[in-house]
Protein backbone atom coordinates (compact mmCIF):
# COMPACT_ATOMS: atom_id res chain seq x y z
CA UNK A 1 0.00 0.00 0.00
CA UNK A 2 1.08 3.69 -0.75
CA UNK A 3 2.96 5.10 2.15
CA UNK A 4 1.58 8.79 2.21
CA UNK A 5 -2.73 9.69 1.96
CA UNK A 6 -3.33 13.52 0.24
CA UNK A 7 -6.56 14.82 2.04
CA UNK A 8 -7.36 17.69 -0.64
CA UNK A 9 -10.32 20.17 0.18
CA UNK A 10 -11.19 21.53 -3.17
CA UNK A 11 -13.09 24.41 -1.44
CA UNK A 12 -10.48 26.04 0.46
CA UNK A 13 -9.31 29.36 -1.05
CA UNK A 14 -12.70 30.31 -1.80
CA UNK A 15 -12.66 27.01 -4.24
CA UNK A 16 -9.18 27.67 -6.09
CA UNK A 17 -8.11 24.94 -4.60
CA UNK A 18 -10.14 22.47 -6.74
CA UNK A 19 -8.66 24.24 -9.80
CA UNK A 20 -5.36 24.21 -8.94
CA UNK A 21 -5.35 20.14 -7.89
CA UNK A 22 -4.29 18.83 -10.69
CA UNK A 23 -1.32 21.43 -10.80
CA UNK A 24 -0.04 19.97 -7.82
CA UNK A 25 -1.12 16.60 -7.89
CA UNK A 26 1.80 16.83 -11.18
CA UNK A 27 4.18 18.93 -8.45
CA UNK A 28 3.80 15.66 -6.59
CA UNK A 29 4.17 13.24 -8.62
CA UNK A 30 7.53 15.50 -10.60
CA UNK A 31 8.82 15.62 -7.07
CA UNK A 32 8.53 11.87 -6.68
CA UNK A 33 6.17 11.27 -4.16
CA UNK A 34 3.97 8.51 -4.05
CA UNK A 35 0.76 9.01 -2.91
CA UNK A 36 -2.80 8.24 -2.70
CA UNK A 37 -5.73 11.17 -3.06
CA UNK A 38 -9.16 11.53 -1.41
CA UNK A 39 -11.13 14.93 -1.88
CA UNK A 40 -13.29 16.05 0.92
CA UNK A 41 -16.44 16.71 0.42
CA UNK A 42 -18.25 18.39 3.44
CA UNK A 43 -17.32 20.42 6.90
CA UNK A 44 -15.32 17.67 9.02
CA UNK A 45 -14.83 15.39 5.67
CA UNK A 46 -11.09 15.69 6.66
CA UNK A 47 -11.49 14.37 10.29
CA UNK A 48 -13.37 11.37 9.28
CA UNK A 49 -10.89 10.45 6.01
CA UNK A 50 -7.42 11.28 8.58
CA UNK A 51 -8.63 8.67 11.07
CA UNK A 52 -9.84 5.44 8.27
CA UNK A 53 -6.23 6.35 6.84
CA UNK A 54 -4.13 5.93 10.40
CA UNK A 55 -6.14 2.70 11.28
CA UNK A 56 -5.28 1.81 7.49
CA UNK A 57 -1.78 1.80 8.03
CA UNK A 58 -0.70 5.33 6.23
CA UNK A 59 2.11 6.66 8.08
CA UNK A 60 2.20 10.50 6.31
CA UNK A 61 -1.39 11.91 6.02
CA UNK A 62 -0.85 15.46 3.75
CA UNK A 63 -3.78 18.07 3.50
CA UNK A 64 -4.03 20.32 0.46
CA UNK A 65 -5.87 23.65 1.36
CA UNK A 66 -5.50 26.32 4.10
CA UNK A 67 -5.06 26.08 8.33
CA UNK A 68 -8.74 25.41 8.77
CA UNK A 69 -7.84 21.78 6.75
CA UNK A 70 -5.13 21.56 8.88
CA UNK A 71 -6.52 21.79 11.76
CA UNK A 72 -9.15 18.97 10.60
CA UNK A 73 -6.66 16.65 9.76
CA UNK A 74 -5.12 17.45 13.37
CA UNK A 75 -8.25 16.53 15.02
CA UNK A 76 -8.13 13.48 12.75
CA UNK A 77 -5.46 12.40 14.34
CA UNK A 78 -6.25 11.91 17.91
CA UNK A 79 -8.34 9.24 19.17
CA UNK A 80 -11.19 11.26 20.82
CA UNK A 81 -11.60 8.70 23.66
CA UNK A 82 -8.03 7.83 24.86
CA UNK A 83 -6.90 11.48 23.63
CA UNK A 84 -3.85 10.06 22.27
CA UNK A 85 -2.55 9.95 18.40
CA UNK A 86 -3.80 6.77 17.04
CA UNK A 87 -0.43 6.35 15.32
CA UNK A 88 2.21 7.96 17.04
CA UNK A 89 4.58 6.86 14.53
CA UNK A 90 2.59 8.40 11.76
CA UNK A 91 3.67 12.33 9.76
CA UNK A 92 1.62 15.08 9.17
CA UNK A 93 2.44 16.85 6.57
CA UNK A 94 0.81 20.49 4.25
CA UNK A 95 0.55 21.02 0.50
CA UNK A 96 -0.51 25.14 1.32
CA UNK A 97 -3.89 26.19 -0.47
CA UNK A 98 -6.09 28.09 1.19
CA UNK A 99 -7.10 31.37 2.57
CA UNK A 100 -4.97 32.39 5.70
CA UNK A 101 -1.85 29.70 5.53
CA UNK A 102 -0.63 31.11 8.97
CA UNK A 103 1.00 27.87 10.31
CA UNK A 104 2.96 27.41 7.43
CA UNK A 105 5.23 30.53 7.92
CA UNK A 106 6.24 29.63 11.76
CA UNK A 107 6.52 26.22 10.08
CA UNK A 108 8.95 26.90 7.19
CA UNK A 109 6.64 25.33 4.71
CA UNK A 110 7.34 27.02 1.29
CA UNK A 111 4.74 28.73 -0.67
CA UNK A 112 5.45 27.94 -3.80
CA UNK A 113 4.31 24.47 -4.97
CA UNK A 114 7.30 22.76 -6.46
CA UNK A 115 9.27 23.53 -3.36
CA UNK A 116 6.71 22.19 -1.20
CA UNK A 117 6.26 18.97 -2.96
CA UNK A 118 10.09 18.93 -2.78
CA UNK A 119 10.33 19.36 0.81
CA UNK A 120 7.23 16.21 0.97
CA UNK A 121 9.84 14.05 -0.71
CA UNK A 122 12.73 14.75 0.94
CA UNK A 123 10.71 13.89 4.39
CA UNK A 124 12.14 16.16 6.61
CA UNK A 125 10.67 15.74 10.05
CA UNK A 126 10.96 17.76 12.93
CA UNK A 127 8.84 17.00 16.56
CA UNK A 128 6.14 20.07 17.06
CA UNK A 129 3.71 20.73 20.15
CA UNK A 130 0.03 20.54 20.15
CA UNK A 131 -2.96 22.61 21.93
CA UNK A 132 -6.09 20.91 22.84
CA UNK A 133 -9.01 22.38 24.34
CA UNK A 134 -11.39 21.38 26.51
CA UNK A 135 -14.69 23.16 26.56
CA UNK A 136 -16.47 23.62 30.07
CA UNK A 137 -20.27 23.48 29.30
CA UNK A 138 -20.55 26.22 26.38
CA UNK A 139 -18.84 24.65 24.00
CA UNK A 140 -18.37 22.13 20.90
CA UNK A 141 -18.63 18.48 22.26
CA UNK A 142 -15.60 16.25 23.00
CA UNK A 143 -11.57 18.40 23.31
CA UNK A 144 -10.58 19.81 19.91
CA UNK A 145 -6.63 19.82 19.04
CA UNK A 146 -4.81 22.75 17.10
CA UNK A 147 -1.23 23.22 16.42
CA UNK A 148 -1.19 27.25 15.23
CA UNK A 149 -3.47 29.68 17.47
CA UNK A 150 -6.49 29.52 19.26
CA UNK A 151 -7.97 33.23 20.44
CA UNK A 152 -11.05 33.71 21.92
CA UNK A 153 -13.19 37.41 21.70
CA UNK A 154 -13.37 39.47 18.84
CA UNK A 155 -11.21 37.21 17.27
CA UNK A 156 -14.17 34.76 17.26
CA UNK A 157 -16.34 37.88 15.40
CA UNK A 158 -14.11 37.83 12.80
CA UNK A 159 -13.49 34.94 11.70
CA UNK A 160 -17.21 34.34 11.35
CA UNK A 161 -17.66 37.34 9.27
CA UNK A 162 -14.53 35.59 7.10
CA UNK A 163 -16.19 32.22 6.73
CA UNK A 164 -19.75 33.94 5.42
CA UNK A 165 -17.82 35.95 2.74
CA UNK A 166 -16.15 34.78 -0.72
CA UNK A 167 -12.72 35.36 -0.08
CA UNK A 168 -12.09 36.51 -3.65
CA UNK A 169 -9.92 38.68 -2.22
CA UNK A 170 -7.13 36.17 -0.75
CA UNK A 171 -6.41 35.89 2.73
CA UNK A 172 -4.34 39.08 4.34
CA UNK A 173 -7.13 41.63 2.33
CA UNK A 174 -10.29 39.12 3.43
CA UNK A 175 -8.78 38.96 6.85
CA UNK A 176 -7.51 43.12 6.90
CA UNK A 177 -11.21 44.05 5.80
CA UNK A 178 -13.00 42.21 8.19
CA UNK A 179 -10.75 42.96 11.44
CA UNK A 180 -11.70 46.37 10.45
CA UNK A 181 -15.43 45.87 10.41
CA UNK A 182 -15.11 43.85 13.67
CA UNK A 183 -13.09 46.45 15.72
CA UNK A 184 -15.87 49.05 14.85
CA UNK A 185 -18.50 47.01 16.41
CA UNK A 186 -17.34 44.36 18.84
CA UNK A 187 -15.76 46.40 22.48
CA UNK A 188 -14.68 43.75 24.89
CA UNK A 189 -16.19 41.25 27.39
CA UNK A 190 -14.80 40.87 30.91
CA UNK A 191 -13.28 37.58 31.33
CA UNK A 192 -10.61 36.04 33.73
CA UNK A 193 -7.45 34.24 32.20
CA UNK A 194 -5.69 32.05 34.43
CA UNK A 195 -2.23 30.70 33.11
CA UNK A 196 -0.35 27.81 35.08
CA UNK A 197 -2.15 29.70 38.26
CA UNK A 198 -1.38 33.47 37.40
CA UNK A 199 -4.68 34.87 37.01
CA UNK A 200 -5.40 38.24 35.24
CA UNK A 201 -9.10 39.90 34.99
CA UNK A 202 -10.81 42.54 33.49
CA UNK A 203 -12.36 44.01 30.04
CA UNK A 204 -10.75 42.25 27.21
CA UNK A 205 -11.13 42.20 23.23
CA UNK A 206 -8.82 39.34 22.90
CA UNK A 207 -7.52 35.94 24.19
CA UNK A 208 -4.90 34.25 22.36
CA UNK A 209 -3.23 31.19 22.93
CA UNK A 210 -0.31 30.78 20.61
CA UNK A 211 1.57 27.59 19.77
CA UNK A 212 2.32 29.21 16.20
CA UNK A 213 3.14 33.05 15.23
CA UNK A 214 0.90 34.24 13.24
CA UNK A 215 -2.72 34.50 12.53
CA UNK A 216 -5.48 36.51 10.82
CA UNK A 217 -3.54 36.29 7.12
CA UNK A 218 -0.59 37.15 8.51
CA UNK A 219 -0.64 39.44 11.92
CA UNK A 220 2.55 38.34 13.95
CA UNK A 221 0.19 38.51 17.21
CA UNK A 222 2.78 35.93 18.61
CA UNK A 223 6.27 37.02 17.24
CA UNK A 224 8.58 34.65 19.71
CA UNK A 225 6.10 31.51 19.81
CA UNK A 226 8.15 28.22 19.11
CA UNK A 227 5.84 25.13 17.92
CA UNK A 228 8.25 22.78 19.76
CA UNK A 229 9.21 24.96 23.55
CA UNK A 230 5.97 23.00 25.23
CA UNK A 231 4.49 25.91 25.99
CA UNK A 232 2.08 28.63 24.80
CA UNK A 233 2.61 32.48 24.06
CA UNK A 234 -0.76 33.82 25.43
CA UNK A 235 -1.14 37.70 24.57
CA UNK A 236 -3.74 39.46 25.85
CA UNK A 237 -5.49 42.62 24.22
CA UNK A 238 -6.87 45.03 26.73
CA UNK A 239 -10.31 47.21 26.03
CA UNK A 240 -8.89 49.73 23.54
CA UNK A 241 -10.05 53.00 21.90
CA UNK A 242 -11.11 52.82 18.04
CA UNK A 243 -8.27 54.82 17.16
CA UNK A 244 -5.77 52.90 19.23
CA UNK A 245 -6.83 49.71 17.82
CA UNK A 246 -7.16 50.78 14.19
CA UNK A 247 -3.58 52.70 14.93
CA UNK A 248 -1.56 49.62 16.30
CA UNK A 249 -2.75 47.16 13.32
CA UNK A 250 0.49 47.95 11.21
CA UNK A 251 2.53 47.35 14.42
CA UNK A 252 0.33 44.08 14.77
CA UNK A 253 1.35 42.68 11.43
CA UNK A 254 4.81 43.42 12.06
CA UNK A 255 4.59 41.86 15.51
CA UNK A 256 6.04 45.35 17.13
CA UNK A 257 3.05 45.07 19.85
CA UNK A 258 4.51 43.51 22.41
CA UNK A 259 5.03 45.53 25.54
CA UNK A 260 2.98 47.96 24.07
CA UNK A 261 -0.07 49.44 27.00
CA UNK A 262 -3.06 47.39 27.00
CA UNK A 263 -0.73 44.29 25.42
CA UNK A 264 -0.35 41.81 28.29
CA UNK A 265 1.93 38.82 27.30
CA UNK A 266 3.22 35.71 29.38
CA UNK A 267 4.11 32.11 28.61
CA UNK A 268 2.41 28.51 30.20
CA UNK A 269 1.25 25.03 29.41
CA UNK A 270 -1.95 25.02 30.83
CA UNK A 271 -4.81 28.12 30.16
CA UNK A 272 -8.16 28.55 31.24
CA UNK A 273 -10.39 30.96 30.16
CA UNK A 274 -13.41 31.42 31.89
CA UNK A 275 -16.25 34.38 31.27
CA UNK A 276 -17.42 37.44 34.14
CA UNK A 277 -20.55 38.02 32.02
CA UNK A 278 -23.33 36.73 30.52
CA UNK A 279 -22.53 37.89 26.80
CA UNK A 280 -20.75 34.97 25.05
CA UNK A 281 -16.86 34.53 24.35
CA UNK A 282 -16.51 32.76 21.38
CA UNK A 283 -13.28 30.66 20.22
CA UNK A 284 -11.57 31.28 16.59
CA UNK A 285 -9.48 27.97 16.53
CA UNK A 286 -7.27 28.03 13.44
CA UNK A 287 -10.28 29.78 11.25
CA UNK A 288 -12.93 28.24 12.61
CA UNK A 289 -15.10 29.34 14.93
CA UNK A 290 -15.92 26.27 17.40
CA UNK A 291 -17.21 26.73 20.96
CA UNK A 292 -16.72 29.40 23.58
CA UNK A 293 -15.64 29.79 27.01
CA UNK A 294 -15.20 28.81 29.39
CA UNK A 295 -12.11 26.22 28.25
CA UNK A 296 -9.15 24.88 29.19
CA UNK A 297 -6.05 24.61 26.67
CA UNK A 298 -3.51 22.50 27.24
CA UNK A 299 -0.06 22.28 25.60
CA UNK A 300 1.24 19.26 24.63
CA UNK A 301 4.91 18.69 24.13
CA UNK A 302 5.99 16.94 21.26
CA UNK A 303 2.79 15.45 20.17
CA UNK A 304 3.34 15.28 16.25
CA UNK A 305 5.38 14.70 13.47
CA UNK A 306 5.28 17.40 11.14
CA UNK A 307 7.01 17.97 7.85
CA UNK A 308 9.09 20.46 8.12
CA UNK A 309 12.40 21.79 7.84
CA UNK A 310 14.59 20.99 10.90
CA UNK A 311 14.87 24.75 11.49
CA UNK A 312 12.43 26.96 9.54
Amino acid sequence: MRDTLVVVNPASAGGRTAKQWPLLQRCLVDAGVDFEARITSAPADAIRLTREALHEGFQRVVGVGGDGTLNEIVNGWFDPDTREPINPDACLGLLPSGTGGDFRKTAGIPLHHAAACALLARGDVRRIDCGRIDFHGGGAPGPRWFVNIADCGIGGDVVHRVNRSRKAAGGTATFLWHSLAALMTYGSRLVRVDVDGRVTEGPMQNVVIANGRCFGGGMRIAPHASIDDGLFDVVTVAELTRRRSLTGLSGLYRGRHIGRPGIGFTRGRVVTVVPLEQRPVLFDVEGEQVGRAPATLTCLPGALRFCAPAHA
